[in-house]
């Protein structure tokens, strides 16, 4: 692989920003924005490897298309409501674990369901 036309800087800013994360977190405390930057870096990514002939020219249109659809296209209410969903099924996986809860025991706050 050739390092891209831009020489990683895209990825490297990407993990300086979100550090070494699969998924875009709350960096910018807010989670659409923090999601739009997190997706900007991967179209950016996306255009270096294409450009620099890494991937192919139907890689990065697919991938330019997605990003359009859900940033352009998508209702933002909608995104928002994922985004809610989302954080809110996080929160919950996040507290099931520190209590160690499994998730079949989510009725009414009894111990039923603890490991």
């Amino acid at each position: 692989m050739s390092g891209g036309r831009f020489c990683h800087v895209d990825s490297s800013l990407k993990d300086e920003i979100f550090g070494m994360a699969r998924q875009p977190w709350n960096v910018f405390e807010d989670r659409e924005i923090s999601e739009l930057i997190w997706d900007v870096f991967d179209l950016i990514h996306d255009y270096d490897w294409y450009a620099s002939g890494d991937t192919d020219k139907d890689t990065y249109l697919e991938r330019k298309n997605a990003f359009k659809n859900k940033w352009f296209q998508m209702p933002r209410e909608v995104r928002i409501q994922r985004i809610i969903d989302e954080s809110i099924n996080d929160l919950r996986t996040e507290l099931y674990e520190a209590f160690e809860i499994t998730p079949e025991s989510d009725q009414g706050g009894s111990d039923h369901g603890k490991k």
